[in-house]
């Protein structure tokens, strides 16, 4: 058989073959090149949309030195740091955080890219023209397979305008604080001076309740002087009679002139009368003292703790305080129920008590009545946990018009000089603002006014009474 026939056949095979191959290297190409424009279509669109995103996004290589060195930065990163992004690649990222503005917040960092763990922080960048400001930064870490780092990934914004904010409400909180500090110790003050104001008002009258009682303490201490000079008198007259009786002189001598003596100085009469004159002396000291115990516990300095205190005793207190101002007008009537000890400042509550004790003995002198026929009711209880205390008086009433303005700073119905209308107000914000309480008025015109004060009661088992 003829070779060259043999052979020819297998010419068309070879050269399909490697048709074939270049076919098949064309479409791997093909492909290939689709994937990479695909790839490339993915990695614009991710870059686009970071571009797009208000926030800072940063990447650094962890492995070309010990430093980190920026790969890629968005838009917003070079727009906000003031360069062009090809001008921050491959620069190291700290250079843009100048230490001697970030001394805490480096040492952080530092610490961070050491050991590789998560950090999230506040650092001042400077811009390309030398002006600085505020970022907000979270840096993560990439890794291998071997879990060696080899990325840096920084996510941040610029977040001067929210610092400045910031610090803006924090000066107002500071300066609403301030401004609260200062309304309060202006109220401190305002309370103060009402008290001393009250304290000066009743100075007259507290002194001419001592007065009294100091008055016939004198005439018995007087009197006692005088009885003691009398006894001295006859115990010398005694002491004689008993010589002479000794020395033999008869008792029927001696025994008149002894007589004459007593009848001389009334001796049954201060035999009587020195032990009432002691009586009338104690129950003078004791009447003294107990308003001048009064008078302190009223006048002394409020403390600013709250404290058990028995409000009973202080409405007593207060009455004792204030006798002058209602004596000569109305009659007192007091219905004290056992109380428990309530937590609150005594001393601002016994100014409470006060205005409400003068402005019903007011009341009545404006109605035209007298301790005859004026009266004032003081009554205490205990109710769903709270202690009511009411006055009520007979006296002229509040009109209706006037019902919501008497709580009201420098409201007062009083001619000018009796009144500055700062009682009932301060009142009020004592009970409501200083216990969270509440304080109610009712009035009739022409008949008269009831004031009810609630107090909270702490949770306590022991009822007092006075």
């Amino acid at each position: 058989m003829d070779m060259t026939t043999l052979t020819t056949p297998a010419t068309p095979t070879v050269e399909l073959h490697r048709a074939d191959r270049e076919s098949s290297s064309e479409e791997l190409l093909a492909a290939l090149a689709a994937r990479c424009a695909h790839l490339q279509s993915e990695l614009n669109l991710r870059n686009s949309a970071l571009d797009a995103a208000g926030s800072h996004f940063v990447i650094a290589d962890m492995q070309r030195s010990k430093a980190p060195i920026i790969v890629y930065v968005n838009s917003s990163v070079a727009r906000d740091y003031g360069y062009l992004p090809a001008e921050m690649l491959g620069r190291d990222l700290q250079d843009f955080f100048p230490a001697e503005l970030n001394e805490e917040q480096s040492k952080q960092v530092g610490q961070a890219l050491r050991t590789g763990s998560d950090v999230r922080t506040e650092m001042q960048v400077r811009r390309k023209d030398g002006s600085t400001f505020w970022a907000g930064i979270f840096m993560t870490f990439l890794r291998d397979g071997e879990e060696r780092i080899t990325h840096m990934v920084g996510i941040g914004a610029d977040i001067t305008a929210r610092l400045e904010q910031e610090r803006e409400r924090q000066r107002l909180q500071d300066q609403l604080y301030n401004e609260m500090r200062e309304r309060e110790r202006m109220a401190i003050e305002l309370r103060l001076a009402q008290k001393l104001e009250s304290v000066g008002r009743l100075a007259a009258g507290i002194a001419h309740e001592i007065n009294t009682p100091i008055q016939y303490i004198g005439d018995s201490v007087l009197f006692l002087q005088s009885a003691r000079a009398d006894m001295q008198k006859l115990q010398g007259i005694y002491q004689t009679a008993l010589r002479r009786i000794a020395a033999g002189e008869s008792i029927k001598t001696v025994g008149p002139e002894v007589k004459a003596a007593e009848d001389a100085v009334d001796l049954d009469f201060l035999v009587t009368e020195i032990p009432k004159s002691f009586e009338r002396t104690l129950q003078g000291v004791e009447r003294v003292a107990g308003i001048v115990c009064a008078l302190k516990e009223f006048a002394h300095p409020d403390a600013t703790e709250h404290a058990a205190a028995n409000i009973n005793h202080a409405l007593e207190t207060t009455l004792v305080v204030a006798r002058n101002e209602y004596k000569y007008s109305a009659e007192i009537e007091t219905r004290l129920g056992p109380l428990p000890e309530v937590v609150c400042n005594v001393g601002e509550l016994n100014q409470v008590f006060l205005n409400l004790i003068v402005n019903a003995a007011h009341a009545i002198q404006e109605s035209g009545r007298d301790a005859t026929t004026g009266r004032i009711r003081i009554t205490s209880e205990l109710r769903d946990n709270q202690a009511i205390i009411s006055v009520d008086d007979n006296g002229c009433g509040i009109a209706p018009e006037n019902l919501e303005k008497i709580f009201d700073p420098f409201f007062t119905t009083k001619p000018v000089g009796l009144g500055t209308g700062q009682g009932l107000a301060i009142a009020r914000s004592i009970v409501v603002e200083k216990h969270g309480g509440a304080i109610d008025v009712e009035s009739l015109l022409g008949t008269g006014t009831r004031f009810i004060v609630r107090l909270p009661v702490s949770a306590r088992t022991s009822v007092q009474t006075t």
